[in-house]
């Protein structure tokens, strides 16, 4: 079976300005880890037709799956819907199943002008349900069109992740130190070189208030059954050069 790739394209303004905090590509990045789907990229675009319409056909001749978040909203620089319509030459329009579902979740004389533009998407579009405020994503070709508020979008991608096609999740092992990475940074290249199916990455950390220091080694792969070899080869490069190791 190939391999099932992914990439995230977060659409909006307020996350390239710095008012909103964009957390949405790290949640499906951990749910899509354990899918085994092996997210490539992850690109933050402005409100811009022309922006969306680019990256969205790049990202959907190059990835199995590509999940969009941001700008499916009531007001008028919510263009992401429009634009993914452009892309892939689909009508704009009510799809009459979300302008149903929208129609008799608000309170009678509510349904306004700005909450209708919630059920506009391309013609052919397939909904993904929101269990929390009704106002659907949709599925056009491989994309998945989400919303931006992250309690909403999460609930809506664990939904939508089991029924879509799911690979052997990815093998991950952590190996804390006290050992500096300056010290392990030989071993750890030659350990590298000799292990090409995995991928072996320290990350320092600095605890400021305990006034510990180590680093945090990762090594993972999409292609191997059992880390435990490489695991041990590295505790026992620790150990001749002095340190401790343990499991995280």
């Amino acid at each position: 079976m190939s391999k099932l790739t992914a990439g995230i394209i977060v659409i909006g303004d307020e996350i390239l300005s710095g008012r909103t905090q964009e957390t949405n590509s790290n949640f499906i990045a951990k749910q899509l880890v354990q899918s085994g789907i092996m997210l490539v990229e992850i690109r933050i675009v402005e409100d811009n037709r022309d922006t969306i319409i680019q990256n969205i056909l790049h990202f959907h001749k190059k990835y199995t799956y590509v999940f969009t978040t941001g700008g499916i909203g009531p007001t008028h620089d919510d263009i992401t819907s429009e634009s993914v319509s452009s892309a892939f030459n689909e009508k704009y329009c009510f799809h009459p199943q979300a302008f149903k579902i929208l129609e008799e979740y608000y309170p009678k004389g509510e349904f306004n002008e700005g909450r209708q533009k919630m059920a506009k998407m391309p013609e052919n579009a397939k909904l993904i349900l929101n269990p929390l405020t009704a106002a659907p994503g949709f599925i056009i070709k491989n994309i998945y069109v989400l919303p931006g508020v992250p309690e909403i979008m999460q609930k809506m991608f664990v939904n939508l992740l089991q029924n879509i096609e799911k690979g052997s999740p990815k093998k991950i092992l952590t190996i804390n130190t006290n050992l500096y990475e300056s010290i392990m940074a030989t071993g750890l290249t030659a350990i590298q070189n000799k292990y090409l199916d995995c991928s072996i990455g320290s990350y320092p950390y600095f605890n400021y208030i305990d006034k510990t220091t180590g680093v945090n080694i990762v090594v993972s792969s999409w292609n191997l059954n059992n880390l435990d070899y490489i695991e041990e080869e590295i505790k026992k490069m620790i150990l001749l050069l002095g340190g401790k190791s343990s499991i995280v």
